[in-house]
């Protein structure tokens, strides 16, 4: 059976080779997003034969990550089956060719569908570092208007100097619009919080924006892989003009020039959310898939 237990910072070291080494480039698959969501699903981790399983526990099914790593991978499937013990299983975060894998073998189990509120926008790294062309001829109008308003602003790097500032403005962020003191919201910035504290332990890159002695906007990432940056975290005021769009072209420009593509992650199919994420002109929406037993 597989040893489950509660995800924690010390087990980056060991699980990320083996996420990074993945041909698989979900935003699932970076370890700093997972720690995120591990404050609001409390996903628990396994690691054998070089291979890692995570899960949490739903109302009616065992959600378990599509495994990465050296393990066969019929019999890394065959132990989710096992460990689930004849309850229900949703694997998630599967790619095209491991959903193929999946009819295959286990089709007489699962059924495989298609998850568009999980697909994963993909950005050439050059395209929102610079915003060319007319496609992008609004978000520049934003950039522009913001750096009227605002001629004196900073981009301002995450360092251990200023992670107390970074942690008040998520704070104050938050007190803003939690207005109904959402669950979800609260335990997203205990996740936040624990990112930026071990920013410099988990290979994050973090941003600010300041303007007028005050934080307007916070962005956090980490690699998936050495071509591919994950966005997991991206918060400003939405009253002041261009904050959103001068932290995300300036944390591009400043940050990803290593990276050929930057994923932006999914939009959990909330339409505002995918609007904002369509007019960035993404250069894929990377398909995921999701499998039910039945």
């Amino acid at each position: 059976m597989l040893k489950f237990r509660n995800i924690e910072i010390e087990d980056y070291e060991k699980v990320s080779p083996l996420l990074k080494n993945s041909a698989i480039e979900n935003c699932e698959h970076c370890f700093a997003t997972m720690l995120v969501w591990s404050m609001r699903h409390d996903i628990q981790i396994a690691v054998e034969e070089n291979t890692v399983f995570m899960r949490s526990f739903g109302r009616e099914h065992i959600w378990y990550l599509y495994p990465r790593g050296q393990m066969d991978k019929k019999q890394a499937i065959e132990k989710i089956i096992r460990d689930a013990d004849g309850k229900k299983i949703s694997i998630y975060g599967i790619d095209e060719n491991s959903a193929e894998f999946l009819k295959e073998n286990f089709s007489e189990i699962f059924d495989i569908k298609e998850d568009r509120n999980g697909a994963d926008y993909l950005y050439r790294t050059t395209d929102l570092a610079n915003l060319p062309g007319k496609n992008y001829q609004k978000k520049r109008n934003h950039i522009s208007r913001f750096i009227r308003e605002n001629p004196d602003y900073r981009f301002v790097p995450l360092s251990t100097d200023n992670k107390k500032i970074a942690k008040q403005f998520v704070n104050d962020w938050c007190n803003t619009y939690n207005t109904d003191n959402s669950w979800d919201l609260v335990s997203e910035q205990k996740g936040i919080h624990l990112l930026i504290d071990n920013f410099d332990k988990l290979d994050i890159m973090g941003a600010m924006i300041e303007t007028q002695g005050k934080t307007v906007a916070l962005s956090l990432a980490a690699p998936i892989n050495e071509r591919m940056v994950d966005v997991m975290v991206e918060k400003a005021y939405h009253e002041i003009n261009g904050a959103y769009a001068i932290i995300n072209r300036d944390f591009a420009l400043n940050c990803f020039t290593q990276f050929e593509l930057i994923n932006r992650e999914d939009d959990m199919g909330i339409e505002n959310l995918r609007k904002a994420k369509m007019s960035y002109f993404p250069t894929e929406i990377r398909n995921k898939y999701l499998a039910q037993s039945r």
